[in-house]
C-alpha cells in the first residue's frame, strides 16, 4: 500500500501544478529573447557608426594626401600671380599620378583633375587670396611682401561621403611682386 500511496501523492501533486512551470518558463524565454534582440540592434548601430567613421577618416586622409603631394611638387614655386603661368614658366605643377591642372582666369582658380586614391578620389583647387606688404609691429617693411593662397581638396569615397580640407599658404616674395 505504501507504493500506491506514493503514486497517488505524486499524481495529486502534478494535478495541483496546472502548468505553473510552463508559464514561468515562457515568461523567462520571452525576457531573454527581448534582451537578445536589443543587443543585436545595438550591435548593428555600433557597426554602422564605426563604418561611417572609417569612411570619413579615409576621405580625410585622401584629401590630405593630395594637398601634401601638390605642396611637395610646388615647394619653391609659390609666388604672386603664378597660378596662370605654364609649368615651364614657373607655374604650378599638378601632383604625380596622371593628374592634369587648368587655370580659369575668370575665377582665378587653378584646378587639378580628380586623382584616384585608396577607396576614392580627390581633386584640388588653389586660389591666390591676397598679396600684401610685410608687416612688422610698429613699422612697415617694404623689402618683402607676403602672398597668401587657399588650397582646397575635396575627397569622395567609393563607399560614399566626401570631405573637404582647406590649407592656407603664406610665402614671402620680393618687394614689387604684387
Amino acid at each position: 500500500m505504501s507504493m500506491r500511496t506514493s503514486r497517488d501523492s505524486i499524481a495529486a501533486a502534478r494535478s495541483k501544478q496546472r502548468g505553473a512551470v510552463l508559464v514561468v518558463g515562457l515568461v523567462m524565454l520571452t525576457v531573454m529573447t527581448l534582451l537578445v534582440v536589443s543587443m543585436i540592434k545595438t550591435s548593428v548601430v555600433e557597426l554602422k557608426i564605426g563604418g561611417a567613421s572609417q569612411i570619413a577618416q579615409q576621405n580625410l586622409s585622401n584629401a590630405e594626401v593630395v594637398i601634401n603631394s601638390f605642396l611637395n611638387e610646388n615647394n619653391t614655386r609659390f609666388a604672386a600671380h603664378y597660378l596662370g603661368l605654364a609649368a615651364a614658366a614657373g607655374g604650378p605643377v599638378p601632383p604625380p599620378g596622371g593628374a592634369t591642372g587648368s587655370y580659369n582666369p575668370t575665377t582665378t582658380i587653378y584646378t587639378v583633375t580628380p586623382t584616384a586614391l585608396l577607396h576614392g578620389q580627390a581633386n584640388i583647387q588653389i586660389r591666390q587670396i591676397q598679396c600684401t606688404p610685410r608687416r612688422v609691429t610698429g613699422q612697415d617693411s617694404t623689402a618683402f611682401q607676403y602672398v597668401f593662397f587657399d588650397v582646397r581638396s575635396t575627397a569622395t569615397g567609393t563607399l560614399g561621403g566626401s570631405t573637404t580640407v582647406h590649407q592656407g599658404i603664406r610665402t614671402t616674395v620680393p618687394s614689387g611682386s604684387c
